[in-house]
């Protein structure tokens, strides 16, 4: 029916797999955990289909780094959280590690939440850290440390 509008209820933007319960309510979502469409129902930008992402892949060559001025507590959380992360090497930034130079809190954070980032899709939503990081088109790599 073109041109026609109407009312909906949506029950569940997203794909629960952490809810308790019956395996099917935990797939009522119209997204996957990673922003992929799980049905095509017109809400991606443009109102058609975008090839089945959620969101447009990044252009060009994109690394996540901490803000300048971010508060070394911000950047700390920010480290110990993404280092908890299932999939997220850290080790690069330990003491002997080739990125633990310089050994700075808004340097080993940067390094961490560009692992987060790239592990997670290079989607800008995994760039934030509470506000204490950026997107940036300068690679931050750096001597023997590559990002």
């Amino acid at each position: 029916m073109p041109g026609r509008r109407f009312e909906t209820y949506i029950f569940g933007l997203f794909n629960e797999n952490l809810k308790p319960g019956s395996a099917a309510e935990r797939n009522f979502g119209l997204f996957r955990p990673d922003m992929t469409p799980v049905y095509n129902i017109g809400l991606m930008r443009g109102g058609g289909n975008n090839g089945g992402n959620a969101l447009p892949a990044p252009s060009g060559n994109q690394w996540c780094v901490a803000k300048p001025g971010a508060s070394d507590a911000g950047l700390g959380s920010a480290l110990n959280w993404a280092c908890g992360q299932p999939g997220i090497n850290c080790s690069p930034v330990n003491t002997g590690g080739p990125c633990f130079e310089p050994n700075t809190v808004s340097a080993h954070a940067s390094y961490v939440m560009n692992a987060y980032y790239k592990a997670k899709g290079s989607q800008p939503h995994n760039c934030d850290f509470s506000g204490t990081a950026m997107i940036t088109h300068t690679n931050p790599s750096h001597g023997t440390c590559h990002y």
